[in-house]
């Protein structure tokens, strides 16, 4: 990681850092509390949201979001984004509060300080590495939808260094999505990654974002061999919509 040339931008990420930090020592007892019985994830998604809203505060960052259409908040769905910036899941559990929901990630994501805890409770970390694992991982995800909760998958499965430019999708979360069929919720995040870039710079700055959700579209009566299809539609809804904003083309 190295420092950015700019002391404005290398300042506002130790602010943010620091922010992020001192936040979470502050909530950790609440936090610990609610993560300790499944039974309490609820509260911890919330806790989760109120922490999210201080670091979007202090970090002077406003986030616009729009919802194209209106959508049945009672169902679950796999929420697909791009992937821009780690501020994604911050913006993704403020804004979209609408739902009840968690992250389906790598593995990797439970070894990151402050942010770990939540990848090893309320979200789910797959280790693509190991079938077993990664099998598990899979009847979680059918659990959640049976309770109504939606899963954010990010169908790009990294931050690429061709930001904001898409990068192919997997088809994970669109076989799941059709298997289970549960209804695809897009999204496109425009900004992020102007406010806190992931490109191996520490800098920042202070910044406004969008949150576009897109009409979901339903799996009903797909099979496998729509995957490609499914995948393609979401691909090409996100990207065009960057292309409104004049992000990644």
């Amino acid at each position: 990681m190295k420092f950015s040339k700019n002391p404005f931008k290398t300042t506002y990420a130790v602010w943010f850092g620091l922010w992020t930090v001192f936040s979470f020592t502050v909530l950790y007892p609440f936090i610990r509390y609610a993560l300790s019985n499944p039974k309490r994830y609820p509260l911890g998604h919330k806790i989760r949201r109120f922490w999210g809203r201080i670091l979007l505060t202090t970090g002077f960052v406003k986030i616009t979001q729009i919802v194209e259409e209106p959508f049945d908040t009672t169902k679950p769905y796999i929420i697909c984004p791009n992937h821009t910036s780690q501020l994604d899941i911050v913006t993704l559990t403020v804004k979209l509060n609408q739902l009840d929901f968690s992250f389906m990630a790598k593995k990797e994501l439970e070894e990151i300080p402050v942010f770990g805890i939540w990848f090893r409770t309320i979200d789910i970390a797959v280790d693509r590495k190991n079938p077993r694992k990664a099998a598990e991982a899979y009847i979680k995800a059918t659990k959640f939808f049976e309770s109504g909760r939606s899963l954010v998958i990010f169908p790009e499965g990294t931050i690429s260094n061709q930001v904001p430019k898409l990068i192919k999708f997997k088809d994970g979360p669109f076989r799941l999505a059709i298997e289970k069929q549960i209804d695809i919720l897009p999204v496109t995040i425009v900004g992020n990654n102007n406010i806190l870039p992931d490109q191996g710079v520490f800098e920042g700055k202070p910044g406004h974002g969008y949150q576009i959700i897109h009409k979901p579209i339903s799996t009903k009566g797909m099979t496998l061999e729509n995957v490609d299809e499914l995948k393609n539609q979401v691909y090409n809804i996100i990207n065009n919509k960057l292309a409104e904003y004049n992000y990644g083309n």
